[in-house]
């Protein structure tokens, strides 16, 4: 009889935890459907394979597996194509197994003309990586981003050239930041953090911030 019960005790527990979780995410989804609203911008619940599948030349698209987007909203600002959408991965497996989640903002414009490019907070590994050959550009101008960032990206020079000190400067004051650029493309996130939805806003006005000080000038 008490095994039954520590076991329907159990089952409650895990019942109310998947109820809570399920009720915040619908309170998420209900605030940035409102806020998408506020821009006039379009909303989707879940996002599409095709939308993943046109940001594969991403690295953070290319990591792990079980990928989804989530509260997908899009329109324009400042005549730039913007989405702002959450996404979800997972690595490992079993019990090693993470999911990782993020908000991100991918600019689109043709007022980009980036090279390929990767930037992420630097960690040990990285540093160790970087004593045997593993690629990080760094900027002896600079020597707070080179110590804080892992920046890589096969066109060395022509990364370097869009890196200009207000941009490593900016990057400087921002201890956490992950940038990805290809050709029209930017995308602006912050590794396994989701943005809340009374942070929307000020996380857009970092992000054109920083497409401010990339963007070719027209």
């Amino acid at each position: 009889m008490e095994l039954f019960l520590v076991i329907g005790g159990i089952t409650a527990a895990v019942a109310i935890i998947a109820i809570v979780a399920w009720l915040h995410e619908k309170k998420r989804t209900e605030a940035l459907e409102a806020f998408a609203r506020s821009l006039n911008f379009s909303f989707s619940k879940k996002g599409s394979d095709s939308l993943i599948g046109s940001l594969n030349q991403f690295h953070l698209f290319s990591q792990g597996r079980s990928k989804r987007v989530s509260n997908v909203m899009k329109g324009y600002a400042n005549d730039i194509d913007v989405t702002i959408m959450d996404y979800r991965y997972t690595t490992g497996g079993g019990k090693n197994s993470h999911t990782w989640r993020q908000t991100l903002i991918l600019f689109q414009s043709s007022l980009l003309q980036l090279p390929a490019f990767a930037l992420r907070p630097e960690n040990l590994f990285h540093k160790i990586g970087a004593a045997f050959g593993y690629q990080d550009i760094d900027f002896d101008s600079h020597p707070t981003f080179s110590k804080q960032y892992l920046l890589r990206g096969a066109e060395e020079e022509a990364v370097r050239n869009t890196f200009s000190d207000d941009l490593l400067a900016y990057y400087e004051q921002r201890k956490d930041l992950s940038t990805e650029g290809d050709g029209d493309k930017l995308l602006f996130y912050r590794i396994s953090k989701r943005v809340s939805p009374k942070d929307i806003r000020t996380f857009m006005e970092q992000g054109f911030a920083l497409f401010s000080l990339v963007k070719t000038e027209s």
